[in-house]
């Protein structure tokens, strides 16, 4: 009898260690949840969707062709090859690329402060042009297009009031208006649109600090807290592209000490070298031609008294017409491409040069 019991006692001495022992094994598997750390190359896009947040600007890769090299070209020579692979596209403008008028690389340190001058600095450092559009860089971050002045002004016309929340109407209204070139087809504009995918912002840009990013990933390890980490992120970078109109100014005398400042001046002739000269030298995007020639210089100030369409106050502000079988024309400069401080500026380097006054040179 009681080897029978102690047989009994010692198998149930055995299940029960086995019970516990499979119970000790789940509740380790539920603690050892792998949790998700934010690294600098994570796409800003694919956080968000960790957080819940629903991507738009998304690629239709169903039509036939699309591709991010074609998108590449488009943008960078106005150029690829066709649907099929085989030949080129016809060129997308006779007159402008994508890139007469906006850079690929992003355009401030910090992606929260865009103001113009900010922008002037960072290209200056980066060696950029100094562009009236915005960079293609983190545009499928965006969820507005032609913003503020654009739709005030231009919002009655169909396509333009369709931009400002169609990342495909924006690019095609680029294309046959600002471009004056041809429509683009549609595996064409998806290429484009790959291609802006390619230059989508990462977690580097927003510069979050430690403690940002504790916040963003406990919200994802534990999903909860999910839309204030979405809103930190937010935060850190501009989902639209303000763009805000200004009139010309008429000419007036300078006081002495705005023309003999060289701070201005340096920061005028960065405007003139990096934007006017984009354009204009050797006629690369534009039929007027500028260089660093004291004709050159006369010639803007002369237009500038004036005060007619060649005035820089005037063209600046409002840009210029196509002209009669040459369709190439000027955009205009919404403030946060060149501010008014900025506009002085440049008119105090080329009103000093016109003069054969070089401050910099000078200052030496």
């Amino acid at each position: 009898m009681f080897a029978g019991l102690k047989k009994s006692a010692i198998l149930t001495c055995i299940a029960s260690v086995v019970i516990f022992a499979s119970f000790t094994f789940v509740d380790k598997n539920i603690s050892t949840k792998e949790n998700i750390y934010i690294s600098d190359s994570d796409s800003v896009w694919d956080i968000y969707e960790k957080l819940g947040k629903i991507k738009i600007n998304r690629v239709n890769t169903s039509i036939e062709g699309v591709s991010i090299e074609k998108g590449r070209n488009l943008v960078l020579t106005g150029i690829s090859t066709k649907k099929n692979g085989k030949g080129k596209t016809s060129p997308q403008s006779p007159y402008f690329k994508c890139i007469s008028c906006h850079n690929t690389k992003k355009e401030f340190d910090d992606l929260s402060d865009i103001s113009a001058q900010k922008r002037l600095d960072y290209a200056e450092k980066n060696d950029l042009p100094y562009l009236q559009g915005t960079s293609f860089y983190g545009i499928i971050n965006r969820v507005t297009f032609y913003n503020d002045d654009y739709q005030k002004k231009y919002g009655h016309i169909p396509i333009i009031k369709a931009s400002n929340t169609d990342i495909r109407q924006a690019i095609q209204l680029c294309a046959t208006q600002c471009a004056q070139g041809r429509a683009l087809e549609d595996w064409e504009i998806e290429s484009v649109l790959a291609y802006f995918w390619s230059l989508e912002l990462k977690i580097k840009d927003l510069k979050l600090n430690i403690s940002d990013k504790t916040k963003i990933e406990t919200a994802i390890n534990n999903n909860k807290n999910n839309s204030e980490a979405i809103h930190l992120i937010d935060a850190k970078f501009w989902d639209k592209s303000p763009a805000h109109f200004a009139e010309e100014r008429a000419y007036k005398a300078m006081d002495k000490s705005s023309l003999e400042n060289v701070v201005r001046f340096k920061n005028g002739k960065l405007i003139y070298d990096r934007s006017c000269l984009y354009c204009h030298k050797n006629q690369r995007f534009s039929f007027f031609n500028l260089d660093h020639s004291t004709f050159s210089f006369v010639n803007l100030m002369f237009r500038t008294k004036k005060a007619g369409m060649g005035s820089i106050h005037k063209i600046t502000r409002h840009g210029t017409w196509p002209l009669a079988g040459n369709r190439a024309y000027m955009p205009l400069y919404p403030l946060e491409k060149l501010s008014e401080d900025q506009l002085d500026d440049l008119r105090i380097y080329i009103e000093n040069m016109s003069k054969g006054n070089n401050l910099i040179a000078n200052s030496r």
